[in-house]
C-alpha cells in the first residue's frame, strides 16, 4: 500500500451556561468502506483557532492505504459551516514554528585573499438523499470532491445501521465511542470522496461552528489508527495555551548539548526522555510566541495565491484561489486581537490507551514565549570541532595565522545549521584583525599612490 495524506476537519461544541459558550471539537475518526483493501492512519497535523464567537478546526490526516477506502465520520454539535481549505496554510505554520537547533559557532582567522575578487471550487448541494431509521439530515451538500452530511442521532444502533447501509464498517472497539457521543449529546458530520473524483481530486477542508471551543475529543481519532499515534496542534488565539488535562513539558536551551562527531544534537532524546517520563501521554510544548497574523501567515499566503495561484492549492482560478483563502483567513483570524495573537505549537505521540480521554486546552499559568530557534552554548559540546580552514600568507611574512584546531574558538553566536532533524553547524568567520598581512597591503598600496604621483610630477 503506498502512504497518502489528507486534509479535513471537524468541529463540534458543547453550550454551557457561562458568559462565553464553552465548545467540546473533534477530531474525525477514519472508518473503511466496505469490500476496500483497508488503511491506517499514521499520523494527525490539527490547527485550532479558538475566539469567543467562533472556533475552526483543521486536520491534515496522514495515512496508508487507498484514500477512497476512507469515509470520516466526525462529532460535532449542532449545524457547522464546511469550507474548503490548502495545505499551503499548514506549511505556513510548520515554516514560521519549525524547531531549530543552532550549533555553536566557530569562530576561524579570516584568510587573506590578497587582492582576489568574488565573483476547483466549492459544490453545489448534493441532490441524492440520506436517509436512515432515527437519524435525521441537518444538512447536506457537496464540497469540493466531498459529499458531505450533517447528521443527529438519538440511537447509536440507528447511527451504526446508517453508517452500515452506506458502506462503512465500523471497527467493534469504535462502537462503544459512538455510544459516547450520542449520550453526551453529540452530532455527527460524515464526509466521503464524491464518487469519481479520484484521488488527485483530495483538498483540504475546515469546519467552524460558533463560540470558544477548547477541548478536543480525542476518543474519535483512535478510530482506524495504529498503535501511537503522532500529532501535530498548533493553536492560534489570544495568548499561550497548553494542555490542561494531560502532562506537558519543554526542552530548554541549556538542557541542550551538540556532538560535533554526530553533527546533531540531543534534542530528539530529549524529547523522547519527555514522552517517557509522562506515561507516553506528555505534549511538548516546541513553540510558542506572538505573532502578527496578516503578515506572519496572511501576507505569504496572499502572495502566492496572487502571484502562484495553481500552485498555492486554492481555487481552480486566480479568482477563486483568492476567494478560498479569504474564506481561510477569515476563519483563521476569527475576532481575534492582531495585537493579542499568539501561535502554540505542540507536540505528542500518543499510544492507543491514551485516546481514551478528550483533550482539554487551557491558558498557560505563565504567559511566557517557548522560542523554536534555541543556539547551544558552547561550553555544551561533545566530540570534535572541525578544523579551521588554512589561513593564506600572500605577503610572504611569518606569523599572519595558520591553521588547526588549535586555532579556533567558539562561541554561542548563530551557527550554519539549523532545522527540526538538527543538522550540523559549521565553521563561522570572526571579524578581520589588523594582521601583518593587512600591513602589507596598506605598504603596498601607499608605494603605488606614490609611484603614480611621482609620475604625474613628471
Amino acid at each position: 500500500m503506498r502512504a497518502s495524506s489528507l486534509l479535513l476537519v471537524a468541529g463540534g461544541l458543547a453550550l454551557s451556561a457561562v458568559a462565553f459558550p464553552s465548545e467540546s471539537r473533534a477530531c474525525g475518526g477514519c472508518f473503511h468502506l466496505q469490500q476496500s483493501e483497508g488503511g491506517q492512519v499514521t499520523g494527525h497535523r490539527m490547527v485550532v483557532s479558538v475566539s469567543k464567537d467562533a472556533t475552526t478546526l483543521w486536520d491534515q490526516i496522514s495515512y496508508a492505504g487507498n484514500p477512497e477506502s476512507f469515509a470520516w465520520v466526525l462529532p460535532i454539535h449542532g449545524q457547522v459551516e464546511i469550507g474548503l481549505s490548502s495545505d499551503a496554510m499548514f506549511e505556513q505554520l510548520e515554516d514560521i514554528t519549525r524547531v531549530q537547533i543552532l550549533s555553536p559557532q566557530i569562530n576561524c582567522p579570516t584568510p587573506n585573499d590578497c587582492f582576489s575578487t568574488g565573483g476547483g471550487g466549492p459544490g453545489g448541494t448534493e441532490t441524492s438523499s440520506f436517509t436512515g431509521p432515527e437519524v435525521t439530515v441537518i444538512a447536506q451538500e457537496t464540497v469540493g470532491p466531498y459529499e458531505t452530511a450533517q447528521l443527529e442521532a438519538s440511537d447509536p444502533l440507528a447511527l451504526e445501521a446508517w453508517l452500515d447501509g452506506h458502506g462503512y464498517v465500523i471497527p467493534a472497539d469504535v462502537q462503544p465511542i459512538l455510544t459516547a457521543y450520542i449520550a453526551e449529546g453529540f452530532d455527527f458530520l460524515v464526509m466521503k470522496l464524491v464518487p469519481g473524483e479520484g484521488v488527485s481530486s483530495m483538498r483540504p477542508v475546515r469546519v467552524t461552528s460558533p463560540g470558544a471551543g477548547l477541548s478536543l475529543p480525542l476518543r474519535m481519532v483512535a478510530a482506524g489508527t495504529g498503535a501511537t499515534t503522532p500529532i501535530s496542534l498548533w493553536v492560534l488565539s489570544e495568548g499561550r495555551y497548553e494542555p490542561a488535562n494531560f502532562p506537558s513539558f519543554t526542552i530548554a536551551t541549556k538542557d541542550l548539548v551538540w556532538d560535533w562527531d554526530t553533527k546533531s544534537s540531543n534534542y530528539k532524546k530529549l524529547k523522547m526522555d519527555g514522552y517517557a517520563a509522562t506515561g507516553g501521554e506528555g505534549w511538548l510544548i516546541e513553540a510558542a510566541f506572538p505573532t502578527s497574523p496578516k503578515s506572519s501567515i496572511g501576507a505569504p499566503l496572499s502572495d502566492l495565491a496572487g502571484n502562484d495561484w495553481s500552485h498555492s492549492g486554492y481555487g481552480t482560478d486566480e479568482t477563486t484561489a483568492i476567494d478560498e483563502l479569504i474564506g481561510d483567513l477569515d476563519a483563521l483570524y476569527g475576532s481575534l486581537d492582531p495585537a493579542s495573537f499568539w501561535v502554540t505549537r505542540m507536540r505528542a505521540e500518543l499510544p492507543k490507551a491514551a485516546l481514551d480521554k478528550d483533550l482539554t486546552l487551557g491558558a498557560a499559568a505563565e504567559q511566557v514565549t517557548v522560542p523554536s530557534v534555541m543556539t547551544i552554548s558552547a561550553n555544551h559540546t561533545v566530540g570534535t570541532p572541525p578544523m579551521c580552514p588554512p589561513v593564506s600568507d600572500c605577503g610572504g611574512s611569518s606569523g599572519s595565522g595558520g591553521s588547526g584546531a588549535a586555532s579556533n574558538t567558539t562561541t554561542g553566536g548563530s551557527g550554519a545549521g539549523s532545522n527540526s532533524a538538527q543538522e550540523p553547524g559549521g565553521c563561522g568567520v570572526s571579524p578581520p584583525d589588523s594582521g601583518v598581512a593587512g600591513t602589507a597591503l596598506l605598504a603596498a598600496l601607499a608605494a603605488l599612490g606614490a609611484a603614480v604621483f611621482r609620475r604625474r610630477r613628471r
